[in-house]
């Protein structure tokens, strides 16, 4: 049995929760707001503690800050019905056990208490946080419990300079999330600097992420400062970290291990002062086992993996996202649509949305741009993307093959009919339809290279190689 109080200013709140921690063999305590909660914690000592955020007087989070100052390690559990980006870092960075949207579960409440009440907790809140303006960061928006499990775990790598890899597909909101963990951390006065692994060519990567010396490389005429040394003691975000070229990943990785570089044509050791954190919408494992990853690698980027969920895994939020985007383009527009109507939500709820948060942003903005009256209809956010005339492009691609192949096979049937020996047909066409179907999806990418490797799902020095076998 356990002395557990419940914080909150409905009536009916606490009273169910009563009811609850009674049934479960627990004596429960009350408090109606804020003050009265710190003063309780102090006078009655309970083991646990469920903290509303949006109370009257004292708000749950500085009432969380006083409590662990009296009692320093008390599990405290935040609970709030509007779950944001920025409340959800705070009451992680705060100390708080566990953070939690309303309604809450009781099955997961029953969890939750028994982790707690088992297990010592000490408090991760930062030693001089402050309330800045982070106005810098921009907001990610979302109350559904997948994005909630993500603001959560951004909270606490706030507090530390682990090393973390981003996972989930493009347009979830990767580099959303880096800003937000260098935002809200002890670095957040320093630079933040994003380096899309994948959009710079080969031969220039090694000189953007290290810098070089003048003369170091015919056209270096001048020292250049890169990357690793502009983000000082801030944070390096570098995204599609699958596509660094191989021959760097052992860099990259003794860069880690030592602290330090050098920039291109230097023997000066620089140390490294900046975090790291990395992202991709690879299978690193998968690359790994086809020879383009570094398997050292992998595992010292992954000491934190955070796994960002696609949108069609938490439509619940797809509602709350359209309207943050609306007022975004209100802004940009200058616009007044005051609303979304119910038939154009149901639309935009069915969506599976393949290009994630990033295609509903795109589909509010145009929809925005070409509406008429003061509320976004289902005509306005038609989903006619890019994408759908990519599969008709990819359609017309697909069906010229199938006649290449046929050709190619009978051509190569009758080169063969007569030869001895062990037949290689299978190999030869494979590898021309392999080669032809590069060049058929280079010419949909207008001839980009890294795009057209994306299109077909393949590392960007895989299809290189192909191309020249």
């Amino acid at each position: 049995m356990a002395k557990v109080l419940v914080a909150d200013d409905e009536r009916s709140i606490c009273q169910a929760f009563v009811q609850f921690l009674n049934a479960e063999g627990h004596e429960a305590l009350t408090a109606s707001n804020g003050e009265e909660a710190v003063n309780k914690v102090t006078q009655e000592q309970p083991e646990l503690v469920f903290l509303d955020i949006q109370m009257p007087g004292m708000d749950g989070l500085q009432s969380l800050k006083q409590i662990h100052e009296h009692t320093p390690g008390l599990p405290v559990i935040i609970m709030t019905a509007y779950g944001t980006m920025q409340t959800a870092i705070e009451a992680m960075q705060f100390g708080a056990f566990d953070y939690l949207t309303k309604p809450v579960d009781l099955t997961q409440i029953r969890n939750l208490m028994k982790h707690a009440l088992q297990s010592p907790t000490e408090t991760l809140g930062l030693t001089n946080h402050t309330d800045e303006n982070t106005s810098a960061c921009p907001t990610m928006v979302g109350n559904s419990p997948a994005i909630q499990e993500v603001f959560k775990l951004m909270g606490l790598l706030t507090t530390n300079d682990y090393t973390v890899l981003l996972t989930g597909e493009s347009g979830v909101g990767k580099e959303l999330v880096a800003r937000g963990i260098h935002f809200n951390s002890e670095r957040k006065d320093n630079p933040f600097i994003a380096v899309n692994c994948a959009a710079i060519p080969e031969n220039l990567i090694e000189s953007e992420l290290f810098g070089h010396e003048k003369g170091s490389f015919t056209g270096s005429e001048g020292r250049y400062i890169g990357k690793f040394e502009a983000a000082a003691n801030g944070t390096l975000f570098l995204d599609e970290i699958g596509e660094l070229p191989y021959s760097l990943q052992s860099k990259l990785l003794r860069i880690l291990q030592e602290k330090n570089f050098e920039r291109v044509g230097s023997t000066v050791t620089i140390p490294l002062t900046a975090r790291i954190i990395t992202a991709t919408n690879r299978n690193l494992e998968e690359e790994i086992a086809a020879g383009n990853f570094r398997e050292d690698l992998y595992y010292r980027l992954k000491l934190v993996t955070l796994d960002i969920p696609p949108l069609r895994q938490r439509k619940e939020d797809i509602e709350l996202l359209a309207h943050h985007f609306l007022a975004q383009a209100n802004g940009e527009l200058k616009r007044n649509i005051n609303s979304i109507e119910a038939d154009a939500l149901t639309a935009l709820k069915k969506s599976n949305w393949p290009g994630n948060v990033r295609e509903l942003e795109h589909t509010i903005k145009r929809a925005a741009l070409v509406a008429k009256g003061t509320s976004l209809t289902e005509p306005d956010v038609a989903l006619e993307r890019a994408t759908e005339n990519q599969n008709s492009g990819n359609e017309t691609a697909h069906s010229g093959l199938a006649s290449y192949t046929q050709e190619a096979l009978h051509q190569l049937i009758a080169q063969h009919k007569h030869a001895s020996g062990e037949s290689s047909i299978f190999h030869t066409i494979v590898s021309q339809v392999e080669k032809e179907l590069i060049h058929e999806a280079l010419k949909i990418t207008n001839g980009n290279q890294v795009t057209a490797a994306k299109l077909l799902g393949l590392h960007r020095t895989t299809m290189r190689n192909k191309l020249g076998s």
